[in-house]
C-alpha cells in the first residue's frame, strides 16, 4: 500500500503541481454571515439611536419590548439571533428581549454586498491597538461563513446624522422650499437676535449619509405642525429633540406625539442662514442649525 501511494505521488509530481479547490461548507443565511463577520472582525461602531446624542433613561429596554414582535416576525433574522446569543426558543423575558434588540441593531449596522460567490463588507470598529481609536475594516465572507480580512485602516468616529429628513420644508419669503432644494444664496426666514423674523441668504448647506437603521424623531404639535428630524438636532432654545417628550412645550405649542421611527431616506440635511442666531423654520417649527460654529 505504501508503495502504491508512493507511485501515485510520483505520478502527480510528474504531471506538475495540482491546485485543489477550497472546500466550501453549507451556505449560511445572511444574518448568520453577518454574525460570522462580527465574531472575526469585531462589532460595528455606529450611531445607536437609543444612546445618540444622549441616553434616555429606560428608553432602550422599552423600545426593545415594543420592537420585539417586529424582530420575531422575521424568522431568518430571529433564528440567527437566538442561535448566536444562546437564547431559549420559547418565551423571552424583557431582559432577553433587550439582548435580541441589541443584536438586531448590530445586524442592521453591517452591510454585506454580493461579491462573486460570497460577500464583501466594510465597517468601522473600535481599535484594539495603535494610535487611532477606530479602524475601518474591509474584507470578504464566503457563503459558509469563512471570513477574510483585506485591510484595517485608521479611522475617525462615525458621523452621526443630526439633521432634517429630506421631506422637510424650509420657510422663505417666497413660500416653503424643500430642504433638498435649498442652496447657498437661497433667501430664507431666520430669527434675529431680538426675536423678529428677517430674510437672510443661506451661507452653508450640508447633508450626511444616514446609516442603516437610523431612526428619526417624529413629533406632532397640538397646533398640527409635524416634523421628522434626527434625535440630536437642537431646538431654538438649545434642547436636543431626542430628549423631548409628550407634553413638552415647543415653539409656542405643545408636543402631542413623540416617537422614534425608521428613516426611509438615504441622507439627512441642514442649512445655515446668515445672521447672528443660525435659526430657521422647518415645517414651520423654529430650529437651530447644526452647521453653526
Amino acid at each position: 500500500m505504501r508503495f502504491a501511494a508512493a507511485l501515485v505521488l510520483l505520478a502527480i509530481a510528474a504531471c506538475g503541481a495540482v491546485r485543489l479547490a477550497p472546500v466550501v461548507g453549507s451556505p449560511l443565511s445572511e444574518p448568520r454571515l453577518k454574525f460570522a463577520v462580527m465574531d472575526t472582525v469585531g462589532t460595528p461602531v455606529y450611531c445607536d439611536p437609543d444612546f445618540y446624542p444622549v441616553a434616555r433613561a429606560g428608553a432602550e429596554e422599552a423600545t426593545a419590548v415594543s420592537t420585539f414582535p417586529q424582530i420575531k416576525a422575521d424568522s431568518e433574522v430571529y433564528a440567527a439571533i437566538v442561535a448566536h446569543e444562546h437564547l431559549p426558543s420559547g418565551d423571552l423575558t424583557d431582559a432577553q428581549k433587550l439582548v435580541v434588540y441589541r443584536a438586531w441593531k448590530l445586524l442592521r449596522a453591517v452591510t454585506l454586498t454580493q461579491a462573486g460567490a460570497g460577500y464583501s463588507f466594510q465597517y468601522r470598529v473600535q481599535s484594539k491597538g495603535g494610535s487611532a481609536a477606530y479602524e475601518m475594516v474591509s474584507g470578504t465572507v464566503r457563503v459558509d461563513g469563512v471570513v477574510t480580512v483585506g485591510s484595517r485602516t485608521p479611522s475617525g468616529p462615525p458621523n452621526c446624522p443630526i439633521c432634517l429628513a429630506a421631506s422637510t420644508m424650509i420657510a422663505t419669503p417666497n413660500g416653503p422650499v424643500r430642504v433638498t432644494d435649498v442652496r447657498v444664496g437661497t433667501i430664507v426666514w431666520t430669527e434675529s437676535a431680538e426675536g423678529s423674523r428677517i430674510a437672510e441668504p443661506v451661507v452653508e448647506v450640508g447633508s450626511m449619509v444616514a446609516p442603516a437603521g437610523h431612526l428619526v424623531v417624529h413629533l406632532v404639535l397640538a397646533d398640527g405642525r409635524e416634523l421628522l428630524v434626527s434625535p440630536g438636532h437642537m431646538t431654538a432654545d438649545d434642547r436636543a429633540l431626542g430628549m423631548l417628550k409628550i407634553g413638552d412645550a415647543l415653539d409656542g405649542s405643545t408636543i402631542t406625539r413623540w416617537e422614534l421611527v425608521p428613516y426611509a431616506g438615504e441622507r439627512t440635511y441642514d442649512l445655515l442662514p446668515a445672521g447672528s442666531t443660525g435659526r430657521y423654520w422647518a415645517n414651520r417649527i423654529l430650529l437651530a442649525s447644526t452647521l453653526a460654529g
